[in-house]
């Protein structure tokens, strides 16, 4: 299962999502390491949130290649 995880901007105004690669806790498919305080949503409102173009991309070769719907789990906000 692939995970979706946010990660803080250093201004904490918006949140940065990626997807995190199988059986791992923090190394993304785009190839950045969250670090545990990264990835923890600020407590703050973002202004705004995206997703991380290159782990979209890496997500969408990983659906096309297994040929079916993998499943996704988003990480629950505090």
């Amino acid at each position: 299962m692939y995970e979706m995880r946010a990660e803080s901007t250093a201004d904490r105004c918006q949140l940065l999502w990626h997807v995190i690669a199988k059986d791992t806790t923090f190394s993304t498919l785009c190839g950045s390491h969250l670090s545990p305080d990264q990835a923890a949503p600020s407590a703050v409102e973002p202004e705004a949130e995206r997703y991380c173009a290159p782990c979209m991309h890496a997500f969408s070769r990983e659906i096309h290649v297994r040929g079916a719907a993998v499943p996704v789990r988003s990480t629950p906000e505090p």
